[in-house]
């Protein structure tokens, strides 16, 4: 008679291998063009892993390789369903444990990720997310005590003021309030008050923080703090120095004790205004996140709301995720091709995409040859001007942008796998245009509402 133990797991073992197959095959679908050469050898090492652990599906180390294959190409459920079997066999496996507790992390599932980064030790990488979910929380004191080990010491100081006080407390007042933009176009710029100061600031989720211009901070006094360290910005990480808002209004809603970035606006602003007041700075994500916000890009509105107050948008949800300590992703297709992954931020000036010229190059997209409107931006953040690029297309899910502006050379090859997981691009605001974009922080989704 038939073993059915032994015809059980030959049936696990080839359901195993079948779906791991599937799973592979579904990520050569898109464009025909061909990717640049690190993107093909991280497709090259997933289907070696693949054959690899064909008729091995209980071999740990071989699924440990598979698992950081996926994870590579940004394949993060796919990864962590191969990874829990690999710790399921192989109870310690530090580096399964360390990009399992990477992807939870990522996912908003800040329990589960602080459990398996705790299992992972000082494997590869843990460290590194051990210290981006104290940032995250807010656990300044434990974030200021490992900065010099996550050679982040110049930091140090600021987490240590971060630690001593009470930053970004909302002040007694409105529930919720509105400001309109000063424009809508190449960026959304809104009036706010520094200390006290009328203050004209881009909106851009795609900076870790608030960042101030020089001059705003020496008109208003405000603290400067000891150190350095850097922030990306439009897909450039750019050196900063470090301050202290004792209050920031915006909306008709003030909060105080708000730590800054430092750093000139002026080139920047005569890109973005340029027939306008000079940019004092950038509203970035450690504020937005403070409240209910939404981003309308139609009647050219910032809506915010206080934590707890109830509003339920309808219209096309995506989850985002948040890789690192600041920075949001939405997967999604350029040009009907392949899925990538792509940070949402609307400082990008006039365009709703910019990336790598390798990553134009794949999607068969060349520059255009009509002068660009914006020259500077690019010369400003990496001392080389971008090209534009006319995009015939970008869904992310059911939300489609046709016939839209990008910007080649805006990422550099390195920032493409800053993570260990390829990233491909960035998004601008013209991705947004004629939408209400609110965020959900608690859910990690964006809601989307008009076309």
């Amino acid at each position: 008679m038939l073993d059915m133990h032994l015809l059980w797991r030959h049936t696990a073992r080839f359901a195993l291998i079948t779906t791991l197959t599937f799973m592979c095959a579904g990520g050569a679908q898109g464009s025909d063009a061909e990717p640049d050469a690190a993107y093909r050898d991280a497709q090259f090492l997933l289907r070696a892993a693949i054959r690899d652990t064909a008729g091995h599906g209980d071999d740990s180390a071989r699924l440990d390789s598979l698992g950081q294959a996926y994870f590579r190409l940004a394949r993060l459920n796919d990864a962590a369903t191969v990874l829990r079997r690999a710790v399921a066999a192989q109870p310690r496996d530090h580096a399964a444990f360390a990009t399992l507790g990477r992807i939870a992390l990522w996912q908003g599932r800040t329990a589960e990720a602080d459990s398996l980064l705790a299992a992972a030790g000082d494997a590869e990488g843990a460290p590194d997310d051990r210290y981006d979910a104290a940032i995250r929380r807010g656990d300044w004191k434990a974030a200021a005590g490992q900065a010099e080990a996550m050679n982040d010491a110049g930091r140090r100081e600021l987490l240590q003021k971060l630690a001593g006080s009470e930053p970004y407390k909302l002040r007694d007042g409105r529930e919720s309030g509105r400001v309109l933009f000063e424009r809508a176009w190449p960026v959304p710029l809104v009036p706010v008050k520094v200390n006290g100061l009328s203050v004209l600031m881009a909106v851009d989720p795609g900076v870790p923080g608030l960042i101030v211009d020089p001059a705003v901070m020496r008109l208003q006094h405000l603290l400067p703090i000891a150190g350095e360290s850097s922030v990306l910005w439009n897909g450039t990480r750019t050196g900063v120095k470090h301050a202290w808002v004792p209050r920031f209004e915006i909306a008709g809603m003030a909060m105080t004790d708000v730590p800054a970035d430092v750093l000139p606006m002026r080139r920047y602003s005569l890109d973005v205004n340029p027939q306008g007041v000079t940019i004092g700075g950038i509203i970035g994500l450690a504020v937005l996140e403070r409240f209910g916000a939404t981003i309308d890009f139609k009647t050219q509105v910032l809506e915010l709301r206080r934590p707890g107050v109830a509003y339920a948008p309808q219209g096309q949800r995506v989850t985002f995720e948040r890789w690192g300590e600041s920075e949001l992703m939405i997967y999604g297709s350029v040009n009907g091709g392949r899925r990538m992954a792509l940070q949402l931020g609307t400082g990008l000036p006039g365009a709703a995409l910019g990336s790598a010229e390798s990553v134009f190059d794949e999607l068969s997209l060349k520059p255009s040859r009509v002068g660009n409107l914006i020259k500077g931006a690019g010369t400003f953040l990496q001392g080389r001007s971008w090209d534009a690029v006319p995009v015939p297309t970008i869904a992310l899910g059911a939300v489609v942008r046709d016939r839209a502006n990008g910007w080649s050379g805006v990422m550099s090859q390195g920032e493409l796998w800053r993570y260990g997981a390829r990233r491909d691009g960035l998004l601008g605001a013209e991705m947004f245009r004629n939408r209400r974009v609110t965020f959900d922080w608690a859910k990690q989704v964006l809601v989307f509402e008009g076309d």
